[in-house]
């Protein structure tokens, strides 16, 4: 489903990973990375491209989504996990979506006890880390 939407938009997906092992619900974690690979590619320039991290630094395990994509301007940056907040209303129906994906990460990263950050450019990209 992620490779159809990345190939409609021509968003080259790339890989950089090492073996990691994380604690949790699968589900949840299924949920985290997912969410955050769908965002990557629905808010990304045509032609761009996602990057999914994943690596342990000092016993911790660090996931990492970056886009090529709109970026997020500083006063968002925060407000993005909030339930059906959306940056750009005028856009929901081009970008489709239910402004519910972000909170979901929000939620199932605090259920692992993991911390969030958000580094974001306007017009450069965006990218959403996860500490576990």
């Amino acid at each position: 489903e992620l490779e159809v939407a990345a190939s409609k938009k021509n968003v080259e997906i790339v890989l950089d990973v090492e073996p990691c092992t994380i604690l949790g619900v699968r589900r949840y974690i299924y949920e985290i990375i997912y969410n955050l690979c769908d965002n990557a590619i629905r808010y990304n320039v045509e032609n761009g491209k996602v990057i999914i991290s994943i690596n342990n630094s000092s016993g911790r395990t660090i996931l990492a989504v970056t886009d090529t994509g709109i970026g997020l301007a500083p006063e968002h940056q925060n407000r993005i996990f909030e339930r059906f907040y959306r940056v750009d209303k005028s856009h929901s129906k081009e970008t489709g979506g239910t402004g519910l994906g972000l909170s979901i990460v929000k939620h199932a990263v605090q259920y692992h006890g993991g911390k969030l950050s958000v580094d974001s450019e306007v017009g450069k990209g965006t990218t959403i880390s996860v500490m576990f």
